[in-house]
């Protein structure tokens, strides 16, 4: 027998509360209270007896008391007593720490607090036990893992400590760290121009929700409020898109929409004017035609006409502008062309004095046509002005305008016929357009020459306006070609995967283009064709795959986002049901009303056939699909969750097996489940997809040759998309399980009795659980006849949440059983539920139940057999392209050309990084990284200080893959370091209790000179009246964890300079509105300029001063010092298209530089692109 003792640390929630409330300003960490011995907590002697004393370092920490447990081993062989004592030598506390961001705290003390009412914790101790006791929550669902969490916060930085045994804590840190990954929403802001927001609305809005379907966000587009300049015009050209989602998508969500927004084409186009006006009336002729665009199926781009302000009229010549977005370069051509005809057909024309007495005479008299019947047949709304004798024509086009010149004047002169003139219409399929317009391009060019108009810029066809027998005859030779070219027509589908369709989209359709050109074809993306056409794709309809995981014998597992009804391409789906089979809300209800009302009466006729009894969680049942397109519903009953320790864990665990082991019985090859219990039974996510998950895995373990060879995890709840994501890519089959024991077994005695509550129509079944509490609080009730504090809480059957209800037994029942015992054998009205917000009862029924003897034993004991390794499999949806061409021929040669493309575009390079422990493990996360990035990987023959691989792929895929593979492999050897230091608040804002404030620094202060000097470098002759220090921590918090992140990024670059103190002016903005916001320069304030859509900082005062400073009231003027992230800067000229950095190379990476610069005003500025990139560091008055 061996004797020791452990220390434990004994501090409980009160010695905690004490510890912050003797240390309110909880300005000492734990790292500091606590020493270097962490790692080192037990010390062991061995003696020559069997006896062993284990005993350890005790320190004396403030208000920490320590015990000391006793250990005695006793065992007949000193040598299992040896391992044991060995074992015991290994164990030590572990430590994992970090912090935490903004955006989590944030979430974290919006949640509601289990027995507590709302309310808004201001303290920073109240903050700090929220946040704890939340975080524990999270992580002490499995009873036999314990850690312990310490909390620290100090000069604005938030950092958690968890401490326990390495695998615990591995484990507890994993899964915070993931739940808040998956649960804590951030939001990107990109600018986009009006014109761009309403393309997405109107044009390309599935492939919007495609996008948000595929990276679980949502996108919005909104305006900014509407700020008037000095002069009280308004500025509304610029809008923001908005992504909003989870840490864990939210940042290759992002890239993806940049990158969608770069393949579509925007421009601006100038057309001058003579004058505002005449800009003004030619703005409102083409917003007319611009809105005819937005509703029409047939354009493929919009139009904004674009606002300029009184001070930028005084500036610039008179001119009407116009920013147009659209698919392709060719559909932004269209509406330019379109936009160009109107503003060139706008003429104001003088004739001389008798014209105009004569055209007059003719409209307003009785000898021809009236000037309403001249407009109508002209289609033209022309204007006559008395006072100045000029006639204003509107026309479509220059050569419209020519010929109604032509006609007036007619009018005026008798003896001139009068040319008949008419428009006519010809359609042109898509598919044969470029051959159509190459055949008849001669025929149009001498329709011209005959003052024959040609709208040709219409998807549909064409337009002839003209002289009537010359229209006619041009389009009977129009149609003929056509005919002829319908007769010769191929069209050949080619399928690309999802990457090698991108491949074509990059840079506008450029490669599908050049083919095209090269071959004499078209090439258009089938699904890009329904959408332009409005055969509106709705993705609800459609799931997107989002990883997939498959086992060696080809068993895959694959996690989808979508709605479960409509799942494609299996055999059963899995209700997530309640034992009564009630369809109360949620996916049931759902998969009920999709399935119509015989699914409905079967479900009823399961319960009659159990006796009446509700099927008890853990189990599963089946029933045809009714009007879904299955073969049959699986219902699984999961549990309630109620704490975690009412055996929920193996009731979920088995509930799957067994939905899969129906699945099995039938012959079904493929099997889609949603997150079971995790919605309305409240089951907490990350251990409801840890359950599932394993459940999946280890009936592929149990049935090797199973008929089952896929299971979709599918739902529509963003975050539980984004659980079973990371649970599926975890290796089950080598993972820590603590709570294995916990998940196999579980044992559920008979029900000997059924409870049921009245409704208002008829009585309704307890589920299993309350049926067992209901039972047990009445037996007890009747041995002591004292009244149980019961609660349930069932769903309330109708919209498919938990309602609470008390459980009140009648006080005269014990009187009523001694009258007449037989009275339990029959139905008995024991009492009533209360329902707790409203006090509202309903009676509660008791009927015995005969337990069969062959039923009576209930208990599971399960043998699992071991799990296997899965590896990630390659998602890559199909798309289909059709080539049309004219001759065989030339279908042939543009597939060949597409192939050669893709296989151009592919390269294999060898790779290595510094990783020479644990590689097993990290080939498994490196597997990962290429798998996102949509490439292969195939390691080579390991050496003794490198890890060698081969990589293969899109050029721009294996770019990225090798970038986050190198940083994977730096953070492993640990080369970067996360410095909390830089995390926290300027040390200069001192011990600041507000959440913001402005602070003035005072004039003898060396910061004050500084900023002076730096000011006067380019206004020598400035006065500064004061400097006032921007002390926002919320604002700082997230500037600062950017900066790190960017450090990151850039971390093979060590030696740019990644922040710059630059000058910024707001303008017209109040700056109260900067530094009291939540993003500081959001792009909400960003503005067009010399290069795009941004925010703009200057290096020398001068620049923001002079032209963009804040004018106050009393003639002083105030502009911001401000901290800038230009990280990885790209220097070039004024290019006013920019909405975001460009890439670095387009061929090689689809990464991005960080900001822009480049030189006016005499200054170097630099431009940024989203929020929380900038802090207001120092904001300046000052009179020049």
């Amino acid at each position: 027998m061996n004797t020791g003792k452990n220390r434990v640390d004994g501090h409980d929630k009160d010695e905690s509360e004490k510890q912050y409330d003797n240390d309110p300003d909880l300005d000492q960490s734990e790292d500091e209270q606590e020493g270097d011995d962490d790692d080192g907590m037990s010390d062991i002697s061995t003696t020559s007896s069997n006896v062993t004393n284990i005993s350890g370092n005790f320190k004396h920490r403030r208000n920490f008391a320590q015990k000391f447990v006793q250990v005695t081993l006793c065992s007949d062989s000193e040598d299992s007593l040896s391992n044991a004592i060995k074992e015991l030598q290994s164990y030590s506390l572990y430590n994992q720490s970090w912090t935490l961001t903004q955006d989590e705290i944030t979430y974290i003390l919006k949640q509601p607090q289990p027995g507590k009412p709302s309310q808004n914790n201001t303290k920073v101790r109240d903050q700090c036990f929220q946040i704890k006791y939340y975080l524990n929550d999270l992580v002490q669902s499995r009873a036999n893992s314990i850690v312990h969490i310490f909390l620290n916060y100090k000069n604005g930085v938030w950092r958690v400590k968890v401490r326990g045994f390495k695998d615990h804590v591995n484990n507890a840190v994993s899964k915070i760290k993931n739940y808040l990954n998956d649960f804590v929403e951030t939001e990107v802001q990109l600018p986009i121009s009006k014109a761009m927001t309403i393309f997405l609305r109107k044009k390309v809005s599935s492939d919007v929700r495609k996008l948000e379907k595929t990276h679980c966000i949502k996108i919005t587009t909104f305006s900014p409020p509407i700020r008037k300049h000095v002069n009280d015009e308004e500025d509304g050209d610029n809008d923001c898109l908005k992504l909003t989602g989870s840490n864990s998508r939210i940042h290759s969500a992002q890239s993806s929409v940049e990158n969608f927004l770069e393949s579509l084409a925007e421009q601006e186009k100038q057309f001058p004017c003579h004058s505002w006006d005449i800009s003004n009336n030619i703005s409102k002729i083409i917003r007319t035609r611009l809105r005819q665009m937005e509703d029409s199926d047939d354009c493929e781009a919009i139009g904004w006409v674009l606002r300029y302000t009184a001070t930028e009229r005084r500036d610039t010549t008179p001119k009407v502008a116009i920013s147009i977005v659209g698919r392709n370069e060719e559909a932004v051509d269209d509406v330019a062309e379109q936009c160009q005809d109107i503003a060139e057909g706008y003429i104001i024309w003088k004739p001389s004095a008798n014209q105009y007495r004569n055209i007059s005479s003719v409209l307003w008299g009785k000898g021809g046509p009236s000037i309403d019947e001249f407009r109508q047949q002209w289609k033209t709304d022309i204007r006559f002005d008395r006072d100045t004798s000029t006639i204003t024509i509107p026309a479509r086009s220059k050569m419209i305008a020519d010929d109604i010149k032509e006609a007036l004047l007619n009018l005026g002169e008798e003896k001139k016929t009068r040319i008949n003139r008419i428009s006519e219409f010809i359609p042109i399929q898509l598919n044969i357009r470029r051959f159509v317009n190459q055949a008849i391009g001669s025929l149009l060019d001498e329709a011209k020459s005959q003052k024959i108009f040609v709208e040709s810029k219409n998807s549909n066809g064409l337009t002839l306006h003209g002289q009537s027998n010359i229209v006619t005859e041009l389009k009977q030779k129009i149609n003929s070609i056509i005919d002829d070219i319908e007769q010769k027509i191929i069209t050949r589908p080619l399928k690309l995967s999802s990457i090698e369709s991108d491949l074509m989209r990059t840079n506008s359709y450029n490669l599908a283009k050049r083919i095209e050109r090269e071959t004499n074809t078209i090439i258009r993306n089938v699904e890009a064709d329904k959408t332009s056409l409005k055969l509106m794709i709705n993705y609800d309809d459609i799931s997107s795959t989002i990883i997939a995981v498959v086992n060696d014998r080809g068993q895959t597992i694959i996690v989808e986002k979508g709605d479960i009804t409509k799942a494609k391409n299996v055999d059963a789906i899995v209700n997530a049901a309640n034992g009564s089979l009630y369809h109360a809300g949620g996916i049931d209800k759902a998969i009920a009303d999709a399935a119509g009302p015989v699914f409905d009466q079967e479900c009823k006729q399961l319960i009659v056939k159990n006796g009446d009894l509700p099927i008890p969680a853990g189990k599963a049942v089946k029933t045809t699909a009714g009007n879904l397109p299955f073969k049959c519903v699986i219902h699984a009953i999961g549990p309630q969750y109620t704490g975690g320790n009412q055996q929920e864990q193996p009731l979920l665990f088995f509930s799957v097996l067994s939905s899969l082991q129906l699945a099995e019985e039938e012959n079904y090859t493929s099997v889609a489940l949603p997150a079971i219990s995790s919605k309305t039974y409240g089951f907490p996510l990350a251990d409801c997809t840890n359950i599932m998950v394993r459940a999946v895995k280890q009936f592929f373990a149990d049935y090797p040759q199973s008929k089952v060879k896929k299971v979709i995890l599918l739902d529509l709840n963003d975050a539980a998309c984004n659980s079973f994501a990371r649970e599926v890519a975890i290796d089950h089959s080598n993972a820590v399980l603590d709570n294995e024991d916990d998940i196999m077994n579980y044992e559920l005695p008979p029900l000997t009795a059924k409870w049921c509550w009245q409704d208002d129509h008829d009585e309704k079944i307890n589920n299993d659980s309350d049926i067992r509490k209901i039972e047990s609080a009445f037996q007890q009730y009747l041995k002591t006849s004292i009244s149980p504090e019961l609660e349930i809480a069932p769903d309330n059957l109708k919209s498919g949440t938990i309602v609470n209800y008390s459980i009140h037994f009648r006080p005269d029942l014990k009187q009523l059983l001694t009258k007449n015992p037989s009275a339990l054998n029959s139905r008995l009205v024991c009492g009533y539920q209360m329902r707790k917000d409203t006090d509202y009862t309903r009676n509660i029924i008791r009927y015995p139940v005969v337990v069969q003897q062959q039923n009576q034993v209930k208990s599971v004991n399960y043998r699992p057999k071991p799990l296997d390794s899965y590896h990630l499999q390659l998602v890559m949806t199909e798309e289909y392209w059709n080539i049309t061409g004219i001759t065989d021929t030339a279908v042939e040669q543009a597939q060949e050309a597409i192939r050669a493309a893709i296989h151009s575009a592919t390269i294999s390079e060898s790779f290595s990084i510094n990783l020479t422990k644990d590689l097993d493990y990290h080939k498994k996360e490196l597997i990962k990284i290429a798998t996102q990035q949509l490439i292969q990987i195939n390691f080579q023959e390991e050496c003794s200080e490198q890890l060698s691989m081969i990589l293969k792929g899109f050029k721009a895929n294996v770019s990225e893959a090798k970038l986050k593979i190198a940083l994977y492999a730096q953070d492993i050897l640990k080369m970067q370091v996360e410095n909390d230091d830089e995390l926290r608040i300027p040390k200069e804002w001192g011990d600041q209790r507000e959440g913001r404030k402005l602070l003035e620094i005072p004039k003898n202060d060396p910061t004050f000179a500084r900023i002076e000097n730096r000011m006067k470098e380019t206004m020598n002759k400035v006065k500064i009246d004061k400097i006032e220090r921007v002390q926002n921590i919320r604002m700082w918090n997230h500037y600062a964890f950017h900066r790190r992140e960017l450090k990151k990024e850039l971390c093979l670059m060590p030696n740019l300079q990644i922040e710059m103190e630059l000058f910024h002016g707001t303008r017209s903005t109040l700056p109260s509105e900067i530094y009291n916001g939540e993003y500081g320069f959001d792009m909400t304030f960003s503005t067009s300029g010399m290069w795009g859509l941004g925010t703009y900082f200057a290096k020398n005062a001068s620049y923001s001063s002079r032209n963009y400073a804040y004018q106050l009231p009393n003639g002083k003027r105030q502009v911001f010092l401000a901290q800038v992230l230009t990280g990885d800067v790209y220097d070039c000229n004024s290019d006013s298209s920019l909405r975001r950095p460009p890439k670095k190379n387009e061929t090689i990476s689809g990464l991005r530089y960080n900001s822009v610069s480049g030189d006016t005003g005499d200054s170097k500025v630099y431009i940024v692109y989203e929020n929380r990139v900038a802090y207001p560091t120092y904001l300046i008055t000052f009179t020049s």
